[in-house]
């Protein structure tokens, strides 16, 4: 059954009252750059400042995910540099340290989850995330060979949490929780509202599954499992994908390789006429056509 987008707001504030002892627990907020964190329940207790950067309202908005399960602990304050969200803002940094704007209606670079505890506090520690790291190595090449601005990109995720130990690859643990994955789909839906993307990029195995009860023209990806299904029923590339939310228009949705396995998964993609390499690149120019992408 697709989840509305209608629905995100009423979810939100019952989940802020419903769990207000368990999230004050785990969680804060972070404003800016500011070293102190607001607890919860100081944060519940106020109204979101109207004029706040997009991206600090929907970190403080973290709190409708609580309770956090086994093995997923809550993100304490967003990184400062380039990150993906909810570690960071999600937005590509230059080299000044203003927040970026939110590219609204531009690309939704949507990965698995965002790391373990142990990456977090090492980017936390270097204000950034290592963009020598498998993810950013060939996640970067590849928008640049497509020309996709990365200004103009919102690289979020679709369950938000930290992994609590040191592993980051696998099936995300929260995922073991249906209710978990229930609250984060309902997030996600918010974070459509927010950024209005025109082209998502999917990002892995485990994306499509996430995202296909959410819209109804995402339904082939329930079926398709993997990257050769969607690839052999010409599912890769979906347009016109609509979430219900108000005020949004339809927008491109593709399924990518995850950047970090890229070089061993890559091999068997086949988009028309080409394979490999060639195959996703050309889906991916083709869905940056078909989104009307622009610097």
């Amino acid at each position: 059954m697709t989840i509305r987008c209608g629905r995100v707001l009423e979810f939100i504030v019952n989940r802020l009252a419903a769990d207000r002892r368990e999230c004050t627990k785990v969680t804060g907020t972070y404003d800016q750059f500011s070293p102190s964190l607001v607890p919860c329940s100081d944060t519940m207790n106020s109204e979101i400042p109207k004029r706040q950067h997009p991206v600090r309202k929907l970190f403080a908005k973290l709190q409708s995910i609580c309770p956090y399960p086994s093995g997923v602990i809550a993100v304490p304050e967003q990184i400062q540099g380039t990150s993906f969200f909810p570690g960071g803002t999600g937005l590509w940094f230059n080299e000044t340290r203003k927040l970026p704007d939110l590219p609204i209606g531009g690309v939704m670079v949507l990965g698995h989850d965002f790391h373990s505890v142990a990456g977090y506090e090492w980017s936390r520690e270097n204000e950034a995330e290592n963009l020598k790291t498998p993810t950013w190595r060939h996640l970067l090449p590849l928008l640049a060979r497509t020309s996709i601005p990365l200004e103009r990109c919102f690289f979020t995720n679709v369950y938000m949490g930290l992994r609590v130990g040191k592993a980051t690859t696998g099936r995300f643990p929260g995922a073991a929780s249906p209710d978990f994955v229930k609250r984060c789909q309902m997030f996600f839906l918010l974070q459509i509202t927010t950024q209005q993307p025109t082209l998502i990029l999917a990002l892995g195995g485990y994306v499509p599954a996430f995202l296909a009860p959410l819209s109804a023209q995402l339904t082939p990806w329930g079926c398709f499992k993997s990257f050769r299904e969607r690839d052999a029923h010409d599912a890769a590339l979906i347009r016109g994908v609509s979430f219900g939310c108000s005020g949004v228009q339809p927008c491109v949705v593709a399924s990518l390789v995850h950047p970090s396995f890229r070089p061993s998964n890559v091999h068997r993609r086949s988009w028309g006429s080409f394979a490999g390499d060639a195959a996703e690149v050309a889906l991916l120019q083709e869905a940056v056509k078909r989104a009307g992408v622009v610097a």
